[in-house]
């Protein structure tokens, strides 16, 4: 399997939304949506909100006067994203690279991202980005995986995966995310 794999094109946010937010990563999103409706957050921030599972769950819990800024670098995941949520006047769509956001210092009081740093090439200038928009006392929430080893459904799958395809196995989720 090529490198491509990363790209997120074509049928792949749909089958992303309709397959593995369910199976993966509804519960992490209601944890999210929680954790940051904890905060009642007047400027929000989430960053490589990939199909949208996140920015829904969150949507649904924030103030009607709230700002819900919506990023991806990938705008194929985006426009996915925005077609799932429906209008939602606090929301913004926009395309941003995680390393170098296009907003102001100090703008948000808190920056979610939900399994997207361990996609960043550099996770330290993606976390000084971070730092940078967020406003004195605004919080960064985040979610990771661990090792692929101490996770039994990507490590059982990666490993059903190259016993199918022994020579060209598909290391997606062993290089990716759990890399």
């Amino acid at each position: 399997m090529s490198e491509n794999d990363k790209a997120f094109t074509g049928s792949i946010p749909e089958f992303y939304d309709t397959y593995l937010v369910p199976l993966i990563f509804e519960d992490f999103a209601a944890d999210m949506a929680r954790r940051v409706a904890s905060l009642a957050p007047d400027d929000l921030l989430e960053i490589a909100a990939g199909s949208g599972v996140v920015t829904r769950a969150v949507a649904a819990q924030l103030g009607e006067n709230a700002r819900y800024v919506v990023s991806d670098l990938n705008q194929p995941m985006l426009d996915h994203a925005k077609s799932v949520q429906g209008p939602d006047d606090r929301i913004i769509w926009q395309q941003a690279d995680a390393l170098d956001l296009p907003f102001e210092n100090g703008q948000f009081d808190v920056v979610i991202c939900q399994f997207g740093v361990m996609f960043f090439p550099d996770r330290i200038a993606a976390y000084r980005e971070m730092r940078r928009v967020l406003k004195p006392n605004g919080v960064v929430i985040f979610t990771v995986w661990d090792q692929i080893e101490n996770n039994e459904f990507a490590d059982v799958v990666t490993i059903a995966a190259a016993e199918i395809f022994p020579d060209d196995p598909p290391r997606f989720l062993a290089r990716t995310p759990h890399g």
